[in-house]
Parts: structure tokens; sequence; C-alpha cells
């Protein structure tokens, strides 16, 4: 599989706007396409750059990601539909900021996340800027070390752990942080980020692998996987 990250950077007041529209009008076209909706989420005000949204959406690999590339320039291929889709982006969108990424061995499918009814009321997005090349070792150890022995303890899930190739220092973590909101613990249960040794022990072993990071707090719309 390979996933494409997308933050869109929405015009103030359209923010409603643009989410009924992908909701009735892009993701059945991007179902028809075979494209798979992971999840959408929207950034709340005052974390970060807002109105934001941030999505995830699966394809089957490198041949189907080759076919919808293929698809975009040539209108003899290129359904009216999205190519209105297109044209019309930017009275809802001022930019969009795509990646296209490998999971981790221990990211869902979009059936996985179904078969389990995974459920996040919010979610944490970090952005990482790791060490040049070392992308697939962080999410190595994101997942032996700091999944086992820190995030599930604090209430933490996986919903999506990805690298890119094309971009050498960039990693993406969603984390679920709780299936509702009165299990919603942002900083994790109790004081356990703040004083375990194994929450010490990963803030020394991240840093070998990351050079910074970027988080948001990001809340599904109604009509994500994800929610």
């Amino acid at each position: 599989m390979l996933y494409l990250h997308e933050i869109n950077q929405v015009r103030p007041g359209r923010l409603d706007q643009f989410l009924a529209a992908v909701e009735h009008d892009y993701l059945p076209m991007a179902e028809g396409l075979g494209i798979r909706n992971v999840g959408y989420w929207t950034v709340p005000p005052g974390h970060g750059s807002w109105p934001e949204t941030r999505a995830g959406g699966g394809r089957d690999g490198y041949d189907h990601n080759h076919d919808l590339t293929r698809r975009r320039p040539d209108p003899a291929r290129l359904d009216a539909d999205l190519r209105a889709w297109d044209a019309n982006l930017g009275e809802w969108v001022q930019r969009t900021e795509g990646m296209v990424c490998l999971p981790s061995s221990m990211t869902p499918t979009v059936a996985e996340i179904r078969e389990r009814g995974l459920k996040a009321k919010l979610c944490t997005h970090e952005l990482i800027h790791n060490e040049p090349g070392r992308q697939e070792d962080y999410l190595k150890i994101v997942e032996e070390f700091y999944f086992k022995r820190v995030a599930s303890l604090a209430g933490r899930s996986i919903v999506g752990l990805y690298w890119s190739p094309w971009k050498n220092t960039r990693t993406v973590c969603i984390w679920g942080q709780g299936e509702e909101w009165d299990t919603v613990y942002p900083r994790g249960k109790g004081e356990h980020f703040k004083v375990d040794d194994e929450s010490a022990m990963w803030k020394t072993l991240g840093l070998q692998l990351r050079k910074d990071w970027d988080d948001r707090w990001i809340v599904p719309t109604s009509f994500s996987t994800v929610r």
C-alpha cells in the first residue's frame, strides 16, 4: 500500500463548504478510482494553522499510483467530475501540501481499521523532522519501544505511522487519544509521560533519530473512517 498524506490550508470562512464538498463530491470520485479514505480531520482553532484539514488516502501500490498520476494530464482519461473538482478547488483551499508515503509494519490498513472499529474522538498528528535517511529506522523504534512501553500504556492507539522515500527527513505519526471524549488523554493517563523511566529513555532514544517535530491536535470529520 501507498498513502497520500495531505494538508489543506482552507480559505477563512470556507471550511464547512469545503468539508461538504469533500464528503459529497470528492470522496465518491476517489472511491471510484480505488482510493481508500483512511481519515479526514480538522485542526481545531488555536492549535496550529487554522482553518486546516489533514487527510490520508490509501492506494494499491506503485502501479495504482502510477495509473492515477497518468490520468491527471490526459483529457481522454481524466473523469469530467474530477476535472471540475481540480478546477474549483481554489474556491475553498489556498494551498495543499501532499506527500506520498509508505506505512510502518504496525499501521492498520483501511480494511483493518473498519474490522477493528478503530475509534478516536481526538488524535495527535506528529510531523517529525528526522536525521537524513533515518525515517524508517525511527518508525521501527517508535513501534518496538515507544508504542509498546510508553504510548499504549498512556492510552494511545496507532492510526497511522508513515514515512516518505521522497522526503528525506519526514515521518508522520497519527495517534488516537481516546475512543470517546470522556476517555481522551492528550498528555497521557496520569503522569505517565512525565515521570516514568521508559518515557525518559524514549526521549534519549528518539533524539538520536529526530531533530524536531510539529504536533497538532486533529478532530475527525463525520465522514472520516477513523472517528
